[in-house]
Formats: structure tokens, sequence, C-alpha cells
């Protein structure tokens, strides 16, 4: 039966579900709003994106320090230190300023402390388009790398945090691209060869630090060659009965007739030292004195008479050496 004119209509009963969904999806959507307008101030700002970078660079993820760099490494010598990890030691990190340069590009400087030294670094990025739609991608407009010249000094090897490098040639500079900011260490670790390890810091993009690398020759060294030298003299030189031993450091010549086999002996053995050479990659046994003995019956030409030669002769052995990327040692008249 119909209702009667003028009686109220009941609400419906699904309305109360509507205003409470309705509310909700409005709060989930202003929600997330506020979600995108504070991660793209944050996270997803230029000053987060450089921060990113940073820490990439100090947990010495190279990969992704240089994927968010947009580098690809080559297999130049210039490139060999761009996939060195970075020692570390970042702390501190926090955004000093950043500047809107027109067209999307802003300049963001950071600073921080590296092992402990304080240190600032201005990065240039662009806006990249978004991810997923809502959050702003970046892109550096100017690449975060720096410059490192390295002069490994006697020799064209050189170690950078356990890594081998060798360069064209020892005692010239070499420019290596390297992320920024880093910290390294180089060295030396060969088999005749050291250098004692040189810490260098690298802070500002697009900057250029330099670094050498103090190689000499090891004790060990040394003491390799004063035992080759020893024996060649001891089974090479003595050995042969002869005034003018072939190959060897000594000899004596006798103006009268020689009735005797020539015997020698070593009275003393030249003191092995080694300095790098004058050449870039030589090195060279400074002159050392030593002393052999010769002892050698004859007879004088002027008169018959016969007579002893028994007598110190005098010596001095220098040389020198080059030494091979392989460690193999080349000796030189």
């Amino acid at each position: 039966m119909s209702s009667s004119v003028g009686e109220r209509r009941r609400p419906s009963s699904w309305w109360p579900f509507v205003a409470i969904w309705g509310g909700a999806a409005l709060f989930v959507v202003i929600g997330f709003a506020v979600t995108v307008v504070a991660l793209n101030a944050t996270v997803y700002s230029a000053g987060g994106f450089a921060r990113g970078y940073l820490d990439a660079i100090d947990r010495g993820d190279t990969a992704s320090a240089l994927t968010l760099a947009g580098i690809e490494p080559t297999g130049d010598l210039e490139d060999a230190l761009l996939t060195v990890p970075s020692l570390g030691g970042l702390a501190d990190v926090h955004e000093e300023r950043e500047l809107d340069l027109g067209d999307g590009t802003r300049a963001v400087t950071l600073s921080y402390t590296l092992d402990g030294t304080p240190g600032q670094s201005q990065f240039v990025v662009q806006q990249a388009g978004t991810r997923f739609g809502f959050f702003r991608a970046w892109s550096f407009a100017q690449s975060p790398t720096a410059t490192l010249d390295v002069t490994p000094m006697n020799d064209p090897r050189f170690t950078v945090d356990g890594r081998l490098v060798t360069t064209e040639s020892g005692d010239v500079a070499t420019r290596f691209e390297v992320l920024a900011p880093s910290r390294f260490v180089l060295s030396h670790e060969s088999a005749y060869l050291e250098a004692p390890t040189v810490g260098v810091t690298v802070i500002s993009a697009g900057g250029t630090s330099s670094a050498s690398v103090a190689t000499v020759a090891r004790a060990s060294f040394s003491q390799v060659l004063q035992e080759q030298l020893d024996t060649m003299l001891d089974t090479d030189c003595v050995t042969q009965p002869v005034l003018l031993p072939a190959g060897c450091p000594f000899g004596r010549q006798v103006d009268d007739r020689v009735t005797g086999e020539p015997a020698w002996s070593i009275v003393a053995y030249p003191q092995v030292a080694v300095q790098p050479g004058t050449v870039s990659g030589q090195w060279l046994v400074t002159e050392a004195a030593g002393t052999a003995h010769l002892v050698v019956d004859a007879q004088s030409l002027f008169d018959g008479r016969r007579y002893a030669i028994d007598e110190d002769v005098p010596f001095t052995v220098s040389y020198t050496m080059s030494i091979g990327t392989d460690d193999v040692l080349t000796f030189q008249q």
C-alpha cells in the first residue's frame, strides 16, 4: 500500500558506508599527496640525489656510484681508478645550500667530514623526468669526478688500495679520473721494490689532486744481488786458472813468463748497494771495492830468475739493471 501524501522518506541504509569509505579514500589521497610532496622534498630532491651518490661512495659501492654519475668506465688507463672503492670515512653529511640555476638545473652544496677532515663539494644536477610518475628523478649535469695525477717514482707500477696499476713510464705523472670525493692509499709492493704508503684525498668535483709514490729498492734486493755477486765470484771467476778471468771484474797482467797455473781467491767481497739510475726504470749497483788474491809462479824474461807472485789484487764492480713489470731482472753492461 502506498504511503500517504506528506509522509517523510526514511534515509537509505547504505549512506553511512558511502560517507565512511569516501572519507577514508579522501584521507588516503591527501596522505599520498603529502607523502609525494615530502619525498620530493627529501629523498627525491636534488640534495637527496647528491647525498645518495655520496652514500654509495662511502660504502664502497662503486657500481652504484658510477650508475648515479652516469659514467661507464672504459679499458683506458685513465679510467683505472674509477672502479677502485674509496676508503670511505664520510660523516656528518648535510646540505649547505641548493641554488636553482634555471631550466631544471640546481647546484647542491654538501658539507661533510672525510676521515675527520672537514670538506665541502658542489654538485650540479638536473631534473631527468620522474619515477613512477610522481617522484622526481635527477642526473648530474656536470660529472661528479675529479682528476688525480699520480707519479710513480723509479718504476711504472703502483698499488691503490691493494690494486696494481701499471703506467706507461715511471717518473712521469699519469692523470686518472676518480669519483669525488674519495680517499685512497697509494703504495708499491713487488719482489724487489717497495714504497711507503701515501694517503690522498680528492674533494672537489672538477678539481685536480696529485701524489707521488716514492719507490725504492727493498733491503732484500741488495741481499739477492749480493748473493748473486758472491756466487759469481766464487764459482765463475776464482775457478778460472788464468790471469784475466773472462767476464770477471778482476785480473792481472804479467810481463814475464808464467810457469805455473794461476790460483785466485777472494779476500774481500764488494758490498752491494742499489739506488735508482739516471734513467727511469733502471737501477744501479754503485761502485763497490773488493779484493782478490793471486798466487802464480813466473820467470823473468830478462835474467831467467824464477819467482812467485803472491799478492792482493784490488777491483771494483758497478753495473745497471732494469726490472720488468713481471719482476724479471735484466743486467746491462
